[in-house]
């Protein structure tokens, strides 16, 4: 790293000692520069006196300011002393300090101060500057005082200036500091969210992939019991069925660790379609329930729209044989048109101890799933017949 470097980190790190170094570096140099010039006893005494309040320029600047101005003011009425070659590194040094820290109304304060200052400068200067070496010719007062008046202010001005430039690069600095900071915090809550989201997604698909299966093991199962003392060959047949549906969870399993293994997507993920009902309403069948299967149009929706209308008549099924294993008959029905689709199932098993809308952890992804796609779900008894249960979904406007 450059020396300079170190030496302005040293200075950001340390403003105090930083400044009383800078000063005592000016103030010697002036003294070294211009001491030999005034051969008085009373001008080196005012230049030291003026400095002092130099070393609180860091801790308190606009104080220092009018500390600094008014010393000068007195020693230029009282003693026509004027610590011009003080001032002139030392006033620009402070008015960029006040520019740079202070508040609006005291930096416009300071500085107006300043400018008075450089007006009294000009208009005394024939005392300080032309009587001492001699009566001053007509007009060469008024020439001396606006020269030194100008460029006092100038000195003045060029000083301020530079303060309020720096103080807008620190308040941009901070700015985007600040947004960096937020957009930082920003990115870890959608990280977190994302996370959260993703976890929900695979919690859904676990249930519907696990409830669904083991809903038609379990009814194969019972079955298969029950016949294999009188129809041993259908209970053969019964006890395939259960190991492919077994083997078809397990495979649907091992693809949902796989995306929790991985962090990018991967084309294994489980994405039934509307295609796959039909597969579905089979494995139903097989399990002993009888099943209308009814669709009607072509659907016009995104793969995540109909994986969502899968899941509805999935977890519709599910519930039927978890729940109305007495169920007469069931009846699932697809509705497409070219801007929404609907699906509904109906079974008229439904029981006292029948799901409410809402009431169980697969309704209630199923109501997340479709409220993702802007579309309704409902689910409960006939409002006619108690003893008939009804799941309807609507989707809407997700072209594919």
């Amino acid at each position: 790293m450059a020396a300079h470097i170190r030496l302005a980190r040293w200075a950001e790190r340390h403003p105090h000692r930083s400044n009383a170094v800078l000063m005592s570096l000016g103030i010697a140099l002036t003294f070294i520069l211009f001491g030999a010039v005034n051969g008085d006893g009373v001008t080196p005494w005012c230049t030291a006196v003026c400095a002092v309040p130099l070393y609180f320029r860091k801790a308190a600047p606009v104080a220092t300011a009018y500390a600094v101005g008014g010393l000068a003011l007195a020693a230029l009425l009282i003693f026509n002393v004027a610590a011009i070659d003080l001032c002139l590194w030392a006033v620009p040094c402070v008015l960029h300090t006040v520019a740079s820290r202070a508040s609006g109304p005291a930096r416009r304060g300071v500085y107006t101060t300043a400018l008075v200052g450089c007006v009294v400068l000009g208009l005394t200067s024939r005392r300080w500057l032309l009587e001492p070496s001699g009566p001053p010719a007509p007009g060469q007062w008024a020439i001396v005082g606006i020269t030194s008046a100008v460029l006092a202010a100038a000195f003045a001005t060029v000083g301020f200036l530079t303060g309020d430039l720096a103080r807008e690069r620190r308040r941009r600095r901070e700015e985007l500091e600040e947004r960096a900071r937020r957009l930082e915090v920003e990115r870890d809550q959608e990280v977190r969210l994302a996370a959260q989201d993703e976890r929900a997604r695979i919690a859904r698909e676990m249930h519907d992939v696990v409830a669904h299966s083991l809903s038609v093991v379990i009814a194969q199962a019972d079955g298969a019991r029950y016949a294999a003392a009188s129809e041993p060959g259908v209970a053969v047949d019964t006890l395939g069925t259960i190991a492919e549906t077994a083997r078809g969870s397990l495979s649907e399993m091992r693809r949902l660790l796989g995306v929790l293994r991985t962090e990018e997507e991967t084309s294994t993920a489980p994405v039934p379609q509307l295609a796959q009902v039909e597969d579905l309403v089979a494995s139903v069948r097989r399990a002993g329930v009888p099943v209308d299967f009814r669709v009607a149009g072509e659907p016009h929706l995104s793969q995540g729209a109909q994986l969502t209308l899968y899941r509805v008549v999935q977890e519709a099924l599910t519930n039927v044989l978890k729940h109305a294993g007495g169920a007469r008959s069931v009846r699932v029905e697809l509705t497409h048109t070219a801007r929404s689709s609907h699906v509904e199932v109906r079974n008229d098993g439904a029981t006292p101890t029948s799901r409410a809308p809402g009431g169980g952890y697969g309704l209630q992804g199923l109501r997340e799933r479709v409220d993702l796609y802007g579309g309704t779900l409902t689910a409960g008894p006939h409002p006619e017949r108690a003893d008939v249960f009804l799941v309807s979904a609507d989707l809407s406007g997700e072209q594919p």
